[in-house]
């Protein structure tokens, strides 16, 4: 799918926190002179401190207080020196700001699916504390901007609206602190509120003005921030439809990757790309991205990537392959303890699906009947392809009751899937719904 923790999607639109800013003016230069201060205080060069993390010249361009480093590169250079982060940053009367930020980044990061009851309920406490600072937040310094961006989401989430202050205030404080990465993830979460939608062309719109946005400042941007920029593009151009954009952008986010030694985001790329190459029908290249996928599951020994191979092994053996009698043989591989309790049931419905189109291959029509009851369509599924192979489980329902008599059950689960499809991209799902109308409607043959 889009992602295989396409249950968050505020993953996917809320981009990580890669880059920690400073406020533009003495805050901003005192981060780099303090560095540099540190470095000449243990007689190391410019290439010491930088190492194999970071280049000689963004080192300079931060010493000199013209970029930022991220906060997973402040740690890097705190450690290079042997000094602690809290060393190299301004504390003064920030102190309780940037506690109060810590405290709502990590409570915002732990929402799953923000419109849920609990998650909004969460979501109005976190901003009744932003609130009770918000005179305090004038935009400033980086923790005060960092806090009405908070402040603005989840406004954004429970009111649908952001009355008083926009994304677009926040973006413009971003830019004024030299803080370009961030204003990405600001485009990001404007064009996430699209996608939820299912307005993918506002969606796309968002990122294409976030690209333009940054272009003067692509050198000064953080290499993950970037991925991050071509990944939503990548996904959002397929929306709509646009193959040779999509591969575009797919290219520029490898090209990336391959030249600085990135691995960010590349399990994403992969599986998108292998959804997207199965969707198509072309077997080489799927057959390549879920070699890919096999590799990075390897290498890390990820809970969540095993998982995720187990059910790409599973669509590939059923799309592809048509091996329809090894696909329940890759349950074995699902490792769902450990997991949060969201992507465990995220992970029993993409396999059980799978499972479900197997046995309707396999002509057990009631075993697939069985496995498919409690089939339902996530609330935070939005990408054409994703709500595709989501039609596709209910066709095989409307195949199954078809096959087992039920002609009424049939043409009602048919009619979802048919009229569900409707408006996407042509794919192997779109066409396998369409034929299984075809077959229910008029008795044309399906396989």
């Amino acid at each position: 799918m889009e992602s295989s923790k396409f249950n968050r999607i505020k993953n996917v639109f809320d981009c990580s926190d890669n880059c920690y800013n400073m406020e533009r003016g003495d805050c901003m230069n005192s981060l780099g002179e303090r560095i540099k201060q540190f470095r000449k205080r243990k007689k190391m060069t410019l290439a010491e401190v930088a190492g194999d993390r970071l280049t000689k010249g963004m080192l300079s361009l931060i010493e000199n207080g013209k970029a930022q480093p991220s906060m997973e590169s402040l740690r890097y250079i705190a450690e290079r020196v042997g000094v602690d982060v809290s060393d190299l940053l301004d504390d003064g009367d920030i102190e309780e700001l940037r506690t109060l930020l810590m405290e709502i980044e990590e409570q915002y990061k732990s929402i799953f699916h923000p419109y849920e009851p609990k998650a909004k309920a969460k979501l109005v406490r976190m901003r009744e504390k932003i609130l009770r600072k918000k005179e305090e937040l004038q935009g400033k310094k980086y923790e005060e901007i960092r806090l009405l961006d908070y402040f603005t989401r989840i406004d954004a989430i429970l009111n649908g609206e952001q009355e008083e202050l926009t994304m677009f205030d926040v973006i413009g404080f971003y830019e004024k602190i030299h803080a370009y990465s961030r204003m990405i993830d600001c485009y990001a979460f404007l064009s996430g509120l699209a996608y939820t939608r299912n307005d993918y062309k506002i969606a796309l719109q968002f990122m294409q003005d976030a690209e333009q946005k940054i272009q003067p400042y692509r050198h000064l941007i953080d290499f993950m921030a970037m991925l991050d920029l071509h990944y939503l593009l990548t996904v959002l151009y397929t929306a709509v439809d646009d193959p040779v954009n999509t591969q575009k952008h797919l290219e520029l986010a490898l090209e990336i990757a391959h030249k600085h030694k990135i691995y960010y985001r590349m399990d994403d790329f992969y599986r998108f790309t292998l959804i997207q190459a199965i969707g198509q029908g072309d077997k080489e290249k799927s057959s390549y991205y879920l070699m890919k996928l096999t590799q990075h599951a390897d290498f890390t020994e990820d809970k969540m990537a095993i998982s995720t191979l187990a059910f790409a092994n599973a669509h590939f053996a059923n799309i592809i392959e048509k091996d329809y009698k090894k696909v329940p043989g890759f349950s074995k591989y699902l490792i769902l303890d450990g997991l949060a309790e969201e992507e465990v049931i995220d992970f029993a419905l993409l396999f059980h699906m799978e499972e479900a189109y197997a046995y309707w291959a396999l002509d057990e029509f009631k075993k697939s009947l069985e496995i498919s009851e409690s089939f339902t369509i996530p609330p935070y599924v939005h990408h054409p392809l994703d709500l595709s192979i989501m039609y596709r489980s209910f066709a095989v329902r409307a195949l199954c009751f078809y096959e087992t008599g039920n002609r009424d059950a049939a043409k009602s689960e048919i009619l979802f899937a048919y009229h569900g499809v409707t408006e996407f991209p042509n794919s192997i799902y779109k066409k396998f719904v369409q034929e299984a109308y075809e077959k229910i409607q008029y008795g044309k043959r399906v396989k």
